[in-house]
């Protein structure tokens, strides 16, 4: 009985994951364009953002690649290329990281 609920649970989850993404799709779709300076300081983001959560980064980058495009143990990303939405996503989430950080540090003090 537990497992069944669990299942269903687990399914009932999935399945807002896979709206709520296409929800930020739409979303971050519909933001200006990234100015230069902007991919500039995302760029800069990035590469400060510790080792754990540069997987969340790939994750953003190839949500919409082709899976052969998936495969690679390292990816280059070129921020000239990535669609608007990718890149309004990956701002969004570098800067939630850097918000975490300054949280966790002023309450450690």
């Amino acid at each position: 009985m537990v497992k069944k609920y669990s299942d269903e649970l687990s399914g009932t989850l999935g399945y807002m994951e896979q709206r709520l993404e296409l929800l930020l799709d739409t979303v971050m779709s519909k933001c200006r364009s990234m100015t230069l300076g902007e991919k500039q300081q995302l760029r800069r983001l990035i590469q400060k953002l510790p080792a754990g959560n540069l997987d969340h980064v790939v994750e953003i980058v190839c949500r919409n690649r082709p899976v052969e495009e998936q495969s690679f143990d390292k990816i280059f990303v070129d921020l000239e290329k990535e669609d608007n939405a990718t890149l309004w996503r990956l701002y969004y989430y570098v800067e939630a990281v850097e918000k975490a950080k300054s949280l966790s540090c002023s309450e450690e003090t």
